[in-house]
């Protein structure tokens, strides 16, 4: 990237690679040198910003996450925001002036998203085409829909060509990825469609639309098929415990909120245990994740919201519940599972599958990199999105699922070979060989990564204000706003939004002494 001599480069690396830590990485080498005084990361979701604002701020890099647009520029306690393209869509021209102001990198994180709606894109040029510096970080680097990325270029096939690429055979070599091995199962299943009975196994080949119904039926909570996959899916969690990795996690993802609650449901009778269950539109979703990643809770069940850009390194073992079978969407399914974590030695995940035809075609890719991993190193013998909605048929279609026969593992899609990547003689795993960004003002050993983030410290000054300000107001029978009013003017703050955490700190002294008289 150094030798780069555009102001725009594309990185795609595959998911679990550390793109997080190569962007703060660069985001701490530029403002050391001072090429840029302010970093802006745009993210597809709220929870993926807030995720990437804690990454920077453990190493010295604070950023604000997901400040409204109304609040207007970050003040002077941060280096930048970590925002939505939602976000910058809306309101282009607040950081149209921000990142003319101060001379800024943009680092956007899974960029294929500013396609998502037309707007998206033209808003996000308008906004940063005046920034110093453009990283975009992409583990996917296209879309379905094949629509153009902004400041990505593309050749005469129109397919999109990254400025470097790390893929998912070298992570391997590398040991910066785990293999994964698909479980697909089979069984037998019946449905109605537009009044006639249908029935068929995955292997009998079918019109779209009824391969569609097919897979629908499969993963209908309530029947046979989705109850033996939940059954072994849970057994094999218990046997990758037993192997070393007593922590390790399970992840489900579901087809809507009614299905992901349907199988959490059913999935806590099997294990013993309720579920996590995540929404996107529920309060506190962020914090839960953050909470089951570092907890020892068997099994997480969510729609999309943990499908891409979530970091949860002891998950092991997956259920892939959704009737979506996008090859972007499908790897990143695949990279919530092959991050890797410092033991055990030897780390293999599962996904386990409908043996639908176009899912298994999708991990037969996957597989034929695992098996040129094998080959590269002959010697070694892991949004804003709106789940709430079910996924959507045909317009009109009339369909209905009857049932679902005895799941059966179909033939695994990867060798037993893959086993061998790790090999049980290894003395340990080689070591990532990434460098953690640091403070810009202080040398990157010396950054305690257990430091308060600005963010953090701003967010429990602002719970403190507003405690202390309804104390006051019980007190003395004025209004929240006269009290805010007159604390801002003493501290010379415009608003409690804009206020440093100086101004907030002063202020909320200012209150104490007031109670305590």
């Amino acid at each position: 990237m150094r030798e780069h001599s555009g102001t725009s480069f594309l990185a795609s690396a595959t998911p679990a690679a550390g793109k997080t830590t190569f962007g703060l990485h660069t985001a701490h080498r530029m403002l050391s040198a001072g090429f840029v005084s302010r970093v802006v990361v745009a993210g597809p979701t709220t929870h993926i910003c807030r995720q990437w604002a804690a990454d920077a701020g453990r190493y010295g890099i604070d950023l604000e996450p997901n400040r409204p647009n109304s609040d207007g520029p970050e003040s002077a306690d941060f280096h930048g925001v970590a925002v939505t393209y939602q976000t910058i869509a809306a309101g282009p021209e607040t950081h149209r002036l921000a990142a003319r102001r101060r001379p800024t990198l943009l680092i956007a994180d899974e960029p294929h998203h500013m396609g998502d709606q037309a707007a998206w894109g033209v808003q996000a040029r308008k906004a940063f085409d005046c920034a110093r510096f453009r990283l975009l970080l992409s583990g996917t680097p296209f879309r379905s829909d094949n629509s153009a990325i902004p400041w990505v270029t593309y050749d005469e096939d129109g397919l999109s060509r990254a400025d470097y690429t790390y893929g998912y055979p070298q992570a391997l070599v590398d040991r910066v990825c785990r293999p994964i091995t698909f479980l697909p199962y089979d069984g037998e299943m019946e449905w109605l469609s537009d009044g006639r009975l249908r029935s068929a196994d995955f292997d009998l080949a079918l019109p779209a639309a009824e391969a569609a119904r097919r897979l629908r039926t499969a993963l209908s909570p309530e029947g046979e098929w989705m109850g033996e996959v939940l059954r072994d899916s849970d057994a094999r969690l218990s046997e990758v415990r037993a192997d070393g990795h007593p922590d390790a996690g399970g992840l489900v993802i579901a087809s809507d909120q009614d299905h992901a609650r349907a199988i959490a449901g059913r999935l806590g009778s099997v294990s013993g245990e309720a579920p996590e269950l995540v929404m996107s539109d529920e309060p506190g979703a962020s914090r839960r994740i953050a909470d089951f990643a570092t907890s020892d809770r068997r099994w997480l069940v969510s729609v999309l919201m943990v499908s891409e850009g979530v970091d949860i390194p002891r998950l092991r073992v997956g259920v892939y519940a959704t009737a979506a079978r996008t090859e972007l969407f499908f790897r990143q399914v695949v990279g919530r599972f092959i991050r890797t974590t410092p033991t055990p030695r030897r780390q293999m995940s599962y996904l386990l599958m409908p043996a639908d035809s176009r899912l298994k075609a999708l991990a037969h890719q996957i597989e034929l990199e695992r098996r040129h991993a094998l080959e590269l190193a002959p010697e070694a013998e892991e949004e804003t999105i709106d789940d709430s909605a079910p996924e959507q048929g045909e317009p009109g279609e009339r369909f209905a699922a009857l049932s679902s026969g005895y799941a059966e593992l179909d033939e695994a899609i990867m060798s037993g070979t893959a086993l061998q990547l790790f090999p049980t003689d290894d003395p340990k795993p080689a070591a990532k060989k990434v460098a953690a960004p640091s403070r810009p003002e202080a040398a990157p050993e010396q950054v305690a990564l257990e430091r308060e983030s600005a963010y953090a410290a701003r967010e429990r000054l602002r719970d403190e204000r507003r405690r202390l300000v309804a104390d006051v107001a019980r007190r003395t029978n004025k209004s929240h706003r006269e009290i805010q009013g007159r604390i801002n003017r003493a501290t010379r703050a415009r608003s409690v939004s804009s206020a440093s955490i100086d101004q907030l700190e002063r202020g909320n002294a200012i209150l104490r002494r007031e109670l305590a008289r």
